[in-house]
């Protein structure tokens, strides 16, 4: 019965399969006949596209013929355009030179114009001319008659220049003769002028002795320097002036004091520092050439403000009085003093070289310098 029982169950199981298998076929058999279907469809749009293919190279074909034939239209055209701007252009040359010839004709027409004006006014101005040669010949006469007049009167000048030349020529002797006589007094009043300078300078040394000769070498030392700096005749004669009375105002210190052989007190150099301030007071009402009395004031002020009586600096102070303020210098250290021996020039060269911009002007220092190095100038004896 079991046996039975699974050869129906396996009878089934071969009906199911066989079942399945015809139903497969008939999808198989539909499958195919699409499959047909469908190539038969591929092959139609193949021919289709083969046939579309044929019309597009022909319609292309078409195209290049045209566009050759738009090529041909356009070359002919640009010919054309261009043959009408060869012909423009010398309608264009021809218009302008028909346009300079009317120019030309008007300008010849306006030139015969202004000649025929030109014809008539010289006409006018050939009769005006003869109206006017006809008025100067009058004055001609009129001139002549005054020249006769003129002639007769010059004459009488001339006599009378004569007698004002004599008389200028004699003026001019009496001028010569007064020149030559305020020549004399100009040379008796500039001695008289140098004695008194002398004097004054001869007053000082006798107050101090030991320094006899300093003052004439102080204004022989800084005419030196003021010409090698370029000063004229006039100015180098002010600073000689200026050299011998730059100690003046030392005839109110007393003689103890500069003629101590030693090293002054605070006061007595105090005192002796006075002498810048009195000298101008004694020369100020002078009515020199120069200021005189302003450099002997300023003699001892220096370059940087540190000297006196003003303290004053730079360009406040005279330029003179910075030149007689290096001389001054080397001639001191260069003599002999009651308080120590002549220190030599070397030494005061030395001194004024290395306060040139402090002490000492660098521009005076500089040309005494080159005054008694380059130039072989020695202190006067």
């Amino acid at each position: 019965m079991v046996f039975k029982s699974q050869l129906v169950s396996l009878n089934q199981e071969l009906l199911f399969q066989n079942e399945e298998k015809v139903k497969r076929a008939a999808e198989l058999a539909i499958a195919n006949t699409e499959l047909l279907f469908q190539n038969e469809e591929k092959a139609k749009r193949a021919a289709e596209l083969v046939i579309a293919n044929k019309e597009l190279l022909f319609q292309n074909a078409e195209k290049d013929k045209r566009a050759a034939e738009l090529v041909i239209a356009n070359a002919e055209l640009l010919f054309q355009n261009a043959e009408k701007d060869k012909r423009s252009a010398e309608l264009a040359i021809a218009n302008e030179e028909l346009l300079f010839q009317n120019e030309e004709k008007a300008k010849r027409a306006a030139e015969l114009v202004i000649a025929n004006k030109e014809l008539l006014f010289q006409d006018e101005e050939k009769a005006k001319r003869a109206a006017e040669l006809v008025i100067a010949n009058k004055e001609l006469l009129f001139q002549n008659a005054e020249k006769d007049k003129r002639a007769a009167e010059l004459v009488i000048a001339n006599k009378e220049l004569l007698f004002q030349n004599a008389e200028k020529a004699k003026r001019a002797a009496e001028l010569a003769v007064a020149n030559e006589e305020i020549s004399i007094q100009l040379k008796e009043i500039e001695g008289a002028f140098w004695r008194i300078v002398e004097v004054a300078t001869l007053l000082t040394e006798m107050r101090d002795p030991y320094t006899s000769g300093h003052e004439r070498r102080v204004a022989e030392i800084a005419v030196a320097i003021g010409a090698e700096l370029g000063c004229d005749a006039r100015q180098q004669e002010g600073l000689r002036v200026a050299g011998y009375l730059h100690d003046i105002g030392k005839i109110t210190v007393p003689s103890e004091i500069l003629t101590k052989p030693g090293k002054l007190k605070p006061a007595e150099y105090a005192l002796i520092k006075t002498h810048a301030h009195d000298g101008y007071e004694v020369l100020k009402n002078v009515n020199f050439p120069w200021q005189i009395a302003e450099i002997v004031l300023q003699h001892h002020e220096r370059h940087d403000g540190t000297g006196y009586p003003q303290g004053l600096k730079g360009e406040d102070i005279l330029f003179e009085a910075k030149i007689i303020a290096a001389a001054d210098v080397v001639e001191a250290m260069s003599s002999h003093r009651p308080y120590r021996a002549a220190l030599g020039i070397g030494a005061a060269l030395t001194e004024i070289e290395l306060g040139s911009g402090t002490k000492f002007d660098p521009a005076v220092v500089g040309a005494c310098l080159r005054l008694f190095r380059e130039r072989g100038y020695s202190v006067p004896a």
